[in-house]
């Protein structure tokens, strides 16, 4: 069977009342797409989610959902599929059963490389399948587009260069954007170049990557002083701890063999911290973080003495 060959976001801007296929793989470096045309298609018909480590649930699906009328069965993270069914058996029970539907969707939330794609278990998948739809990355121009909608619809008017910085400052993930632009629309005032960098690095010469090192390494004083510095210059305790999260999120994606889309002398330094790092202390950090902004954002403590006590994270190991 020769599928169609589709993109994600082509195929977002087409889509009306439902797909223009009964059955598709779907899979592309940018996830973020891959969960937009899900939520697209759960707004135009009911949706039914399975997983790998659930199949179970799968193998008993009727077609009808738990309300009545149809659903679309939707299998997530295909990618870990040939793990979960290495058994004959299993996998002639997942193909039987997928071949029986009159539709579904099959989503990896990762680019299937094409190595991976011809291996006996995606081979048979591909035969089985009417379309393949791929959420490649998306260029500048329509990430800027996306971006400039976004803060007119939350009615925020800012300039091209302002587009262009944020997108410099934080990739072109678009995950990551998400996040750091929902930061952004909380600024009461008009997002000027001088405010978007105070509230996603630093208004001086310290950016937020240099509170996260100096922590990691263990080096307290250089994370106080560098923390004295962004706080005099007018950053807001709440979106430092917010920004550092993110960074040791995606130091975590790096260590799990994740590539997250950062300049490259950043993805530089962070593989450089790693070789002398675990998970598990990214993972006692990230914590310390969250529980930081919550106390923060509850009122427990004063933020700037909040940031302050996550210099001293790592001394009761």
């Amino acid at each position: 069977m020769k599928q169609k060959q589709l993109k994600t976001f082509e195929l977002l801007k087409q889509i009306k009342k439902g797909l223009p296929f009964n059955k598709a793989l779907v899979h592309g470096k940018e996830s973020y797409l891959s969960f937009q045309l899900i939520k697209k298609v759960s707004s135009a018909v009911k949706v039914e989610k399975f997983y790998p480590d659930s199949l179970e649930e799968f193998f008993r699906f009727s077609g009808q959902s738990l309300f009545g009328g149809k659903s679309l069965p939707v299998i997530l993270y295909a990618q870990e599929l040939p793990s979960k069914l290495r058994k004959k058996s299993d996998r002639e029970k997942f193909f039987k059963k997928l071949k029986a539907l009159d539709s579904f969707l099959v989503v990896a939330t990762e680019e299937l490389n094409y190595r991976t794609l011809t291996g006996e278990f995606f081979k048979e998948l591909l035969s089985t399948v009417e379309a393949v739809v791929v959420s490649e990355p998306l260029p500048l121009p329509n990430i800027y587009g996306l971006l400039k909608k976004k803060f007119k619809d939350a009615g925020k008017e800012v300039s091209k260069e302002v587009i262009k910085l944020i997108v410099e400052l934080v990739g072109t993930d678009l995950t990551e954007l998400r996040h750091e632009t929902d930061k952004l629309l909380n600024y009461p005032g008009e997002l000027t170049e001088e405010v978007v960098r105070a509230a996603l690095f630093s208004s001086g010469k310290v950016s937020v990557f240099e509170l996260v090192f100096p922590l990691l390494e263990k080096r307290p004083k250089t994370y106080l002083n560098h923390l004295e510095e962004l706080l005099s210059g007018g950053a807001e305790p709440i979106q430092l701890v917010g920004l550092m999260e993110t960074q040791v999120r995606q130091m975590l994606k790096l260590a799990y063999g994740q590539k997250p889309r950062l300049p490259k002398e950043t993805l530089k330094r962070y593989e450089k911290l790693l070789t002398g790092l675990s998970v598990k202390e990214l993972l006692r950090l990230l914590k310390t973080l969250t529980e930081t902004e919550f106390a923060i954002k509850k009122g427990e403590v004063e933020p700037a003495l909040a940031l302050k006590k996550v210099a001293f994270y790592g001394q009761n190991r």
